[in-house]
C-alpha cells in the first residue's frame, strides 16, 4: 500500500540472545525502556504466543495514541509478529532477536509498518522519522537497561 509508513530499527546488546528474548517478549517490561508507554497488557498474561491480544497506549506530544494488536505469529526465543489497528490507523510489526555475528551479544530488530487512515495521513510526511526518532532513543534505553 503505497501510504505504507516502514520504520526498522536495531541494536546491539552486550547480552546473550536468550537474555534479550526474555526481556523484550515480557510486555510489562517495555515500560522499562519505551518513553511514554501507559499501558501495554496482554490477554492472556504471559509471553507471546500465536493469538494473544496486547492493548497499548502510549503518550507523545500530549496525546494518547492507542494500539490493539493480535501476535499472528511466534518462532520463541527469535522473533514474534502482530497485527492490529490503532488511533493512527493499521499497524504490524515484528520483533527480533539474533546472535551477533562472532560474539557473545544479540541484535535486536524492531520492525513497524504503519498504515495511516483519516486524519492521520496528513502526519504521513513526519510520521516515519517521528516513529524512528523515538524508536532510536528507545532501543538505546533498552541497550542501557539491559547492560547496566
Amino acid at each position: 500500500m503505497a501510504s505504507t509508513v516502514h520504520v526498522s530499527e536495531s541494536v546491539q546488546i552486550a547480552r546473550t540472545p536468550p537474555e534479550v528474548w526474555k526481556a523484550i517478549a515480557d510486555y510489562s517490561f517495555d515500560r522499562e525502556w519505551r518513553k511514554g508507554l501507559l499501558d501495554m497488557t496482554p490477554d492472556p498474561p504471559g509471553p507471546p504466543e500465536v493469538g494473544t491480544k496486547v492493548h497499548e497506549v502510549v503518550r507523545t506530544s500530549g496525546r494518547d495514541y492507542v494500539a490493539d494488536t493480535v501476535v499472528t505469529h511466534v518462532d520463541p526465543g527469535v522473533s514474534y509478529r502482530f497485527d492490529g489497528e490503532g488511533t493512527i490507523g493499521g499497524l504490524r510489526g515484528q520483533r527480533t532477536v539474533e546472535p551477533a555475528p562472532g560474539e557473545t551479544s544479540a541484535v535486536f530488530t524492531y520492525d513497524i509498518e504503519l498504515q495511516p487512515r483519516g486524519k492521520m495521513q496528513l502526519l504521513r510526511p513526519v510520521l516515519g522519522l517521528m516513529v524512528r526518532s523515538g524508536l532510536k532513543k528507545d532501543l538505546q534505553k533498552l541497550r542501557t537497561r539491559l547492560e547496566g
